[in-house]
């Protein structure tokens, strides 16, 4: 599918991350028709048997992190848009009542270097839906 091989890493996933203000995060689902991965909802437990952590505001979160089995970053892209492309306008009038959207990629080294990738054609989608994307990439030395 890539021309070029992708640069290796020991993890990586792709998270839609959804935050809906106050409209209830089971709305973001019917109005999507997705089932997400998780939701949060404002002064609620986070993750219940979990350590505490109450939830400052609503979210709704679709994960490819147990859906896509590669450690290429794209892949998990590919999985995020694919779920929305038959559902960008639902996604566009939750963004015009006032959600904050964005694309949140996990990106873990195997030896140190090199980082992800992102195709053109991916990086034109996430910007045609109005996505925000960040990478929190961890790198860590064999020192």
């Amino acid at each position: 599918m890539y021309a070029a091989p992708p640069t290796p890493c020991k993890r990586t996933y792709a998270i839609l991350r959804i935050y809906p203000g106050d409209l209830d995060p089971t709305e973001v689902t019917e109005r999507l028709g997705i089932e997400p991965t998780l939701c949060q909802w404002q002064g609620k437990l986070r993750h219940p048997g979990k350590p505490v952590h109450i939830a400052s505001l609503n979210g709704w979160f679709l994960s490819s992190k147990d859906a896509v089995d590669s450690n290429d970053s794209r892949h998990h892209i590919d999985w995020i848009l694919q779920q929305l492309a038959p559902r960008s306008e639902a996604l566009r009038e939750l963004q015009k009542m006032g959600a904050r959207t964005d694309l949140f990629c996990f990106w873990e080294s195997v030896d140190g270097h090199s980082g992800p990738v992102m195709s053109p054609q991916q990086m034109q989608k996430i910007a045609d839906l109005e996505l925000d994307c960040g990478y929190e990439v961890l790198v860590r030395s064999g020192r």
